[in-house]
């Protein structure tokens, strides 16, 4: 009888302390739902980049390309660079879109963009970041949130990589999906390398 109430106390106490381990345990950092935002993969799937508001007759040039001059981890970025400015309104974007049909988000979600970038000689208006949500509704696109470093956070001139952060403090419901541009502004030239963008919701 001694034996068994022993063995009794003994599973009681693994029991226990066990549990006590797991509400202690540490939360686990958010984690990062974009593939390949550190551009290893060639070509970079998922992304979309276009040279937009262009004039045909004289078109303001940029290159874009899948480039180990410049990274932060381990050695691919993307480069984006322009010589000229010939058509005042042009500019170049690249772009990601996540849709909630692949990664879901609750109502009220935090979402965190970050993205490294480093800047070489960047004159005129310079880089932005746009980070943003929207709904689908009959065949319309309708932003529900949106927020620019545009006008706020200065991206220009010559820079190591530097890392900038965008947030929504709580998601609305029912997102379609959620984009993230790297915008290489109307006026701009110099170069600018791309490196390590995160998305992560918590």
């Amino acid at each position: 009888m001694n034996s068994f109430r022993l063995a009794v106390s003994l599973a009681f106490l693994f029991i226990f302390f066990n549990g006590c381990k797991k509400d202690n345990a540490q939360p686990q950092a958010p984690a990062n739902v974009l593939t390949n935002g550190d551009f290893e993969v060639n070509p970079f799937p998922l992304w979309y980049s276009a040279t937009l508001k262009n004039s045909k007759t004289n078109p303001t040039s940029y290159t874009v390309d899948y480039s180990t001059e410049a990274a932060t981890s381990p050695v691919h970025s993307i480069k984006v660079s322009c010589e000229a400015v010939k058509s005042d309104s042009t500019y170049q974007v690249l772009e990601r879109v996540v849709y909630t049909r692949d990664v879901p988000i609750k109502e009220g979600a935090k979402l965190t963009l970050k993205v490294k970038i480093k800047t070489a000689n960047i004159q005129g208006n310079g880089i932005s970041i746009l980070f943003g949500g929207f709904w689908y509704i009959n065949g319309t696109v309708v932003t529900n949130f949106k927020s620019s470093t545009e006008g706020k956070v200065s991206i220009t001139g010559s820079k190591e990589f530097t890392e900038y952060t965008l947030t929504c403090d709580s998601a609305p419901k029912d997102l379609y999906a959620v984009y993230a541009d790297l915008i290489y502004l109307p006026k701009t030239t110099g170069t600018a390398f791309y490196d390590d963008m995160s998305l992560t919701i918590n």
